[in-house]
């Protein structure tokens, strides 16, 4: 197994103990809990309006639960946020990319931001990720110039640019073809494999291994 396969150093147990979350006089959920260990993705499930982008936010730390807390390890992860976010890569709705940049300066700029995260070796593994999410040729290409499912993939290669060990991506399918959906659900089976933790929301099935799936539906 070469140096980029090895398992993640860096892996913890991760946990909600009972987070609720109200928008405007309603719940969006109440009181649920659940574990991810490491080597299982975790699907939430639901109709749109359920709260699935909320608790996804909730599990970064970027929007606080109105009650319970997320724990990494033995820890909360607000008394850990440095820690807990060297080890994390979230993919929002958005795709994040700049749009006057080409694929690799939007890559290249994603590393220097990541200096106090997974920086390693990235900039030399950069045309290996590319060759990966299937953009190799698209090297030189303004990300405007980019279809939304392209634009899809250079947003998720930045998972393997900062090489966290925690997933966290918001309907990561959208706007790819059946190809790009292989391509995705490969990068997360490789990604278990190495003992990571992928949560995602998706209103498509996944072709993974019951063994390694947990589900939350929020319906």
């Amino acid at each position: 197994m070469d140096q980029a396969r090895l398992p993640y150093t860096d892996t913890n147990i991760l946990s909600a103990q009972k987070l609720s979350s109200e928008k405007q006089d309603r719940w969006l959920f109440k009181d649920i809990s659940f574990t991810i260990e490491p080597g299982h993705i975790f699907h939430i499930k639901g109709t749109n309006g359920s709260g699935k982008t909320t608790l996804l936010r909730v599990l970064c730390g970027l929007t606080i639960a109105d009650s319970g807390e997320v724990v990494w390890g033995d820890k909360p992860i607000g008394r850990q946020h440095d820690q807990y976010h060297t080890q994390l890569s979230y993919v929002g709705h958005t795709d994040g990319i700049k749009q006057d940049l080409t694929v690799e300066e939007n890559l290249r700029v994603a590393a220097v931001l990541a200096q106090g995260k997974q920086q390693k070796s990235t900039l030399v593994n950069l045309t290996e990720i590319l060759k990966q999410v299937g953009l190799n040729n698209k090297k030189y290409t303004f990300a405007h110039a980019l279809s939304a499912g392209q634009r899809r993939r250079l947003a998720l290669a930045r998972c393997l640019l900062n090489d966290t060990s925690i997933w966290i991506l918001d309907e990561p399918l959208t706007a790819l073809d059946a190809q790009g959906v292989q391509l995705v659900e490969e990068m997360i089976k490789q990604h278990i494999e190495r003992k990571g933790i992928a949560i995602i929301t998706s209103h498509q099935a996944l072709n993974i291994d019951d063994e390694y799936y947990k589900a939350l539906d929020l319906s």
